[in-house]
């Protein structure tokens, strides 16, 4: 029996309130490493430094933009769909020590056609779009078999509402791709140079062994030779990327040492979601420094 964790949802309502606290009055020792942080360009937009929160973490967008109390250039909220959407919307605040940028994760309800789920999408793109910095967006017909000519056709209904939408409201808003991956079996990688040509914004790999996530399974992130083979997928995507696109990576970054290693395997950003679960609110800061 895994006597760690038995009900990892409490554990990570636990971790949440907790990082929530230690958002709301950072240390004298966080301030002092948030004056050395390193800015970087990447999708067009500023970001304190290349560490972010995955979505799952803050779903509602209580802690939001505070996340740059914490240690993290970006925060991705959600998902948010239709029947979720949060009542009271996350607002700025101008007094924490990083100027977070704030992602939200987009989903359709489930079950739907290709045509439906785009056109849920669409809608969510237009009611998210004034408060986000960026959007995530990982639709069904990117992770199963679809005839290429439909996944054509969504891909390019969704940028055309992007592009109308900066029309409309003169802000630049980048879309990111999620490609859910497990790890040894790569295969959602193949949409990488695909989605590259199209000109995405930026393309996620998630590596992700399924739900739930127990301590136990956690740790199982530590074994090198798992590190190694999502360093060799991170690295296979990035030599796809010919064009602009951003490379964002997330599951399995336990360490300062795993961070680093994302990164110098080619990712441009590196997001966390179970660490701060089950190493607490202060892995911002010590990955980071």
């Amino acid at each position: 029996m895994d006597s760690l964790v038995t009900n990892p949802t409490s554990a990570r309502e636990r971790a949440f309130l907790k990082a929530c606290n230690h958002a709301r009055s950072p240390l004298p020792d966080w301030k002092r490493l948030a004056r050395h942080a390193s800015p970087i360009t990447c999708m067009g937009l500023s970001f304190p430094n290349r560490l972010g929160i995955a979505a799952g973490f803050d779903r509602s967008g209580k802690l939001g933009r505070n996340a740059g109390n914490l240690g993290f250039g970006a925060i991705e909220l959600g998902s948010w769909t239709r029947e979720n959407w949060p009542h009271h919307l996350p607002v700025h605040r101008p007094d924490a020590l990083l100027d977070t940028r704030l992602g939200v994760r987009l989903a359709a309800t489930a079950p739907v056609s290709p045509e439906q789920e785009t056109g849920q999408l669409v809608h969510l793109l237009e009611k998210a779009w004034p408060l986000a910095d960026y959007l995530t967006l990982a639709p069904g017909w990117l992770q199963q078999p679809v005839p290429f000519r439909q996944l054509h056709t969504n891909l390019l209904r969704l940028r055309d509402a992007q592009q109308a939408l900066e029309r409309k409201t003169r802000k630049f808003c980048p879309i990111v791709y999620k490609l859910r991956v497990k790890p040894g079996n790569e295969d959602a990688c193949k949409l990488v140079p695909y989605l590259a040509c199209q000109g995405a914004d930026g393309i996620l790999i998630s590596f992700d062994f399924g739900k739930p996530v127990t301590n136990a399974h956690y740790r199982h992130w530590q074994d090198p030779d798992l590190q190694a083979i999502t360093c060799r997928t991170v690295e296979a995507c990035r030599r796809h990327i010919k064009g602009t696109s951003a490379l964002m990576t997330n599951g399995g970054v336990l360490s300062r040492q795993s961070y680093l290693d994302r990164l110098n395997a080619g990712a441009d950003l590196v997001q966390l979601h179970n660490a701060l679960v089950f190493e607490g609110p202060d892995i911002g800061w010590k990955f980071s420094q």
